[in-house]
């Protein structure tokens, strides 16, 4: 345990590191010596809308949630368990996503093996497909409002290059699971393609390896109606974005609703392939720049002050809620959670590691 207690004060770290750069660059940078300051735009926001911007995210919460338990289904995880304890396991995960990489989320498998007895080995991809299902959400939600509505986001000289990114993205994900459905496929791309390419093949057998243990997860019956469901962790997300926006001033239409679901999706893409412990720094430095780029063209409301503002709220609804209420979560929990039992079980999948189990 004491491996991933490390990871996640490692990752604290890293974050309040994030948020000192941040304010030092935000500070440095001269474009909020006008007396129009953060602060100051935070000030203005009204207190009443906090409280709705915490049930955005409890609904974000709700449809992960809903993935995490239909996929307990999916590995015959779901009769075994309560629902109170399922529920606990992962809110209190929450805590874990500021572990570098995330990799301290596998702490959900060890807890779940603790309740059920369905093995590391089965559960682990689980936490593997919450991540998948939640890109594909976004890559759809892309794809449908460039497909539908890209001269109303104004990308000026950037819409080629967004476009080309978010449908390259789209069609590679696609074949990705077109192969995950046809084994002979998915095979012979492992044995035959990527055990013979030279910069990647060290990673066949893990691949191998993965592939086998989580092929009825990614099966297209499982990741279709999860997939919408990370749609409604999407839209719970735009819609706190829209909220705080509106509560800085910004006039609310259509074409704000857009770029801000579009705003959205790429940063929560950056985020997470930066690797940075809950995208610290990296989404609100995205949020700021696209808000600037995209909205203050058109609403002159939207200061850099405001922008960076907005960023900054949107990065602790979005991402900081939940971590608090999984730290309060597993601490209020912590004698149900880290049992001896836990300990024999973590202990176990360390010695299976090392060996190469």
């Amino acid at each position: 345990m004491q491996k991933y207690r490390n990871q996640i004060i490692t990752g604290l770290i890293i974050v309040l590191g994030m948020y000192i750069l941040i304010l030092i660059i935000f500070d440095a940078s001269g474009q909020f010596d006008d007396g129009d300051g953060i602060l100051d735009a935070l000030r203005q926001f009204p207190l009443w809308l906090v409280p709705v911007l915490c049930l955005t995210q409890i609904s974000a919460g709700f449809f992960r949630f809903l993935e995490w338990h239909y996929y307990l289904g999916v590995i015959d995880a779901r009769d075994k368990i309560s629902l109170k304890d399922s529920i606990i396991i992962f809110v209190s995960a929450f805590t874990m996503v500021v572990s570098p990489g995330k990799a301290a989320e596998l702490l959900k498998a060890v807890f779940l093996k603790m309740k059920t007895g369905v093995s590391i080995a089965r559960s682990a991809p689980v936490v593997v497909a919450e991540r998948v299902v939640d890109g594909l959400a976004v890559i759809v939600i892309l794809v449908i409002t460039l497909a539908l509505a890209s001269e109303r986001l104004d990308l000026g000289e950037y819409r080629d290059e967004s476009q080309t990114i978010v449908f390259i993205s789209a069609a590679l994900i696609i074949s990705g699971l077109i192969v995950v459905q046809i084994k002979p496929l998915a095979y012979f791309v492992l044995n035959q393609l990527i055990a013979n390419i030279p910069i990647i093949k060290r990673i066949h057998q893990p691949l191998v390896e993965f592939y086998e243990s989580s092929q009825e997860i990614f099966l297209l019956k499982h990741v279709i109606p999860t997939t919408l469901m990370g749609v409604g962790v999407y839209l719970s997300s735009t819609t706190g974005f829209i909220l705080v926006m509106w509560g800085l001033g910004a006039e609310i239409h259509i074409d704000l609703m857009l770029k801000i679901a579009f705003i959205v999706g790429v940063s929560s893409a950056v985020g997470a392939l930066s690797f940075v412990p809950n995208g610290a720094g990296v989404t609100e430095f995205t949020n700021y720049g696209m808000l600037l780029a995209l909205v203050a063209s058109s609403d002159p409301t939207i200061t850099p002050s405001v922008a960076a503002a907005a960023a900054l709220m949107q990065g602790f609804f979005h991402k900081w809620f939940r971590v608090l209420v999984g730290m309060g979560v597993a601490f209020v929990y912590r004698q149900r959670l880290f049992t001896t039992e836990f300990q024999e079980e973590l202990a176990l999948m360390e010695a299976q590691k090392s060996h190469g189990v």
